[in-house]
C-alpha cells in the first residue's frame, strides 16, 4: 500500500479497478497523467516487460468498453518509447481530482516534466507526498506557513481572475520534521530556471524553517550536465541558511524560536486558553506566530534551505 494515497485507490473499485492496478492508476492520475512501461514495472518492484504490456492492454480494453469504441491509450514518444495516457474523467472524479490538468493533452516539454516527476515519486513511494493543490495549501498553512508565502499565479479570463498555487504541480512532501520540494530540470528549463523557482519559494521555505521544519530541495532530471549545473545553486542556498542562523544568534537561538512557535501552535490547536494568556490571549498568540514566521521570511529575501541534492532518472529516455 502507498501511504500518501490514504486509501484513495479504493475509490476506483466501483470502476472495476482493485489492488495494485488501482494504486497505480491513482498514483498516475494524481502525479502525472502519463507513464512509461518501465515506470509501471518499477512500481511493481521489477518483472518481465510482458507484465506492463498486459496492464496497458487491460487498461485499453477498459477505456474502450466505457467509450463503446476502440480506444488508443498509448503512442510512441521520442523514438520507440511508448507513452501511456490516463485521461478518463471518471477516474479523476472518483479520486476527487476531476479538475487536475494531468488528464489533458500537453506539450512535449510538459509531458517530460510530468514523467520525471512521476519517476521520482515511484522511487520514493513512502514519502508523505501532498498530491493536490488543496492538500499542499492546507498542510503548509497548518505547518506554520502563511498563505501569503505560498508561490502563486493569477490567471485572468473572461470570467474573472483565478489564483492558483504551485502552478507546475511538482512533487512536495511534508511531515512533522521535514519538507521536501522537487524541481524538475527538464530540457525546456534554462540554467537559471532553478534559481527563479527557488526565489519564488524563498518566503515559504523561510516560514517552514522558522516553524521547525527542515527544508530539502531535490533537483530531478536526466541530463547529467544540467544536474551538475544545479549543484552549486543548491550549495549556495544551503550556505545561506547556515549564515542566516549565525546572524540570528546561532543554532540555540533558532532552536528556541522553533520551540516557541511549536508551543504556541500546540496551545492553539488544543484550545488551551490558560497557556495562551502568557502571549496576551489568542490574538496575541497568533500575532507572535506571525512574527516568528515573518522574521525568517523577511531576512533579506535570500533563498535558504537546509539541504539540497540532485537525482538522475534512468527510466525516462533522453
Amino acid at each position: 500500500m502507498i501511504p500518501h494515497l490514504n486509501g484513495r485507490a479504493a475509490a476506483l473499485e466501483p470502476l472495476g479497478w482493485t489492488g495494485r492496478a488501482a494504486e497505480w492508476l491513482a498514483l498516475v492520475c494524481l502525479h502525472s497523467g502519463v507513464f512509461l512501461r518501465a515506470q509501471y514495472l518499477a512500481f511493481l518492484g521489477g518483472g518481465h516487460p510482458e507484465a506492463a504490456a498486459r496492464f496497458v492492454e487491460e487498461y485499453g480494453a477498459w477505456c474502450a468498453g466505457r467509450a463503446g469504441r476502440p480506444a488508443s491509450v498509448e503512442r510512441t514518444w521520442r523514438g520507440s518509447t511508448r507513452l501511456c495516457m490516463v485521461a478518463p474523467r471518471a477516474l479523476y472524479r472518483a479520486l476527487g481530482a476531476e479538475h487536475v490538468r494531468h488528464r489533458r493533452e500537453a506539450s512535449p516539454a510538459v509531458v517530460l516534466r510530468r514523467l520525471l516527476s512521476l519517476d521520482y515519486v515511484v522511487d520514493h513511494p513512502g514519502e508523505p507526498w501532498l498530491a493536490t493543490e488543496a492538500e499542499k495549501v492546507s498542510a503548509l498553512e497548518a505547518a506554520g506557513a502563511p498563505e501569503r508565502s505560498l508561490p502563486r499565479r493569477v490567471y485572468r479570463g473572461r470570467r474573472g481572475s483565478r489564483r492558483r498555487y504551485f502552478a507546475h504541480k511538482l512533487p512536495l512532501a511534508l511531515d512533522s520534521g521535514r519538507a521536501t520540494f522537487v524541481f524538475v530540470q527538464a530540457e525546456d528549463v534554462t540554467p537559471s530556471g532553478v534559481r527563479t523557482w527557488g526565489e519564488s519559494h524563498a518566503a515559504l521555505w523561510a516560514a517552514l524553517r522558522a516553524a521547525g521544519r527542515a527544508v530539502e530541495v531535490v533537483v530531478v532530471g536526466r541530463d547529467p550536465e544540467r544536474l551538475a549545473a544545479a549543484e552549486p545553486v543548491l550549495a549556495g542556498w544551503t550556505k545561506a541558511a547556515a549564515a542566516g542562523a549565525a546572524a540570528e544568534g546561532g543554532a540555540e537561538a533558532a532552536r528556541l524560536a522553533r520551540a516557541e512557535f511549536a508551543e504556541i501552535q500546540a496551545a492553539v490547536a488544543r484550545g488551551d486558553l490558560a497557556a495562551l494568556e502568557a502571549h496576551g490571549g489568542i490574538n496575541g498568540a497568533l500575532g507572535r506566530m506571525r512574527e516568528l514566521s515573518a522574521a525568517a521570511a523577511g531576512a533579506g529575501g535570500a533563498v535558504a534551505i537546509t539541504s539540497g541534492r540532485t537525482w538522475r532518472s534512468k527510466r525516462v529516455p533522453s
